[in-house]
């Protein structure tokens, strides 16, 4: 009878270590899904940045080439900052792992700081104050490094 209990001990405790071992396995699978679902929405959000900073820039140089007036191009900066507003909101509602909190930082940053350099620019063509224009550029400055820091953070993040 001894035995035989030693051997059920033996057995249970085998079937324990694996049920754990597997377990341990189901959630490391679990968080590589959901980092790669975090890289893939990253991704998602920073080509959708790039793709609508790049027709603000085209509307802007029609600006430049003195196709549109200030009063055109207020309501195309206008008509832009819900939709900067909006890539906002999907970024800091991506489900970020701890790994890649700082790259998601760093991308909100970038995406408020181009927002809130098109407003300055928005301001200068009403006020025509250089401090607006010059506060517009600095924040410009801002969204390039901050996007930069962000591609920095997620490749070191892995």
């Amino acid at each position: 009878m001894k035995r035989k209990q030693k051997s059920r001990i033996i057995t249970i405790g085998g079937i324990v270590a694996i049920a754990v071992l597997v377990g341990f396995m189901i959630s490391l699978q679990v968080e590589v899904m959901r980092n790669n679902k975090f890289k893939r929405g990253f991704e998602k959000i920073v080509i959708d940045v790039n793709t609508l900073t790049q027709q603000y820039q085209g509307e802007e140089s029609k600006w430049l080439a003195k196709n549109y007036n200030n009063s055109t191009m207020i309501s195309v900066v206008n008509q832009y900052l819900p939709k900067y507003q909006e890539l906002i909101d999907r970024a800091e509602a991506l489900d970020t792992p701890e790994r890649y909190k700082e790259s998601q930082g760093y991308l909100v940053s970038a995406i408020e700081s181009e927002k809130q350099s098109n407003e300055h620019f928005r301001n200068y063509l009403v006020t025509h104050d250089k401090q607006e224009y010059d506060r517009s550029s600095d924040l410009l400055t801002k969204s390039l490094t901050d996007s930069a820091n962000a591609d920095a953070a997620i490749k070191a993040a892995g």
